[in-house]
């Protein structure tokens, strides 16, 4: 595991499920009810940041959702 990926990491890279563990450690430290991120759009092809939004919104958002009504 590359050291950015762990969950007290400001980084927010990795998997779908290790990003929302990210963001879950995050909100039970701060209790943030919001989740605002950045994309480096400098080198990156088009299709790759679509691919990370539509990743972002449709993997990682809905595990985070469902693990805070719990």
């Amino acid at each position: 595991m590359m050291p950015q990926r762990a969950a007290n990491q400001v980084l927010a890279v990795g998997s779908a499920e290790e990003l929302a563990e990210k963001i879950l450690y995050q909100h039970e430290l701060f209790g943030h009810t919001r989740f605002m991120g950045q994309f480096d759009m400098g080198n990156q092809p088009p299709a790759r940041v679509e691919k990370a939004i539509d990743l972002l919104a449709n993997k990682v958002a809905p595990i985070v959702r469902n693990a805070l009504r719990k």
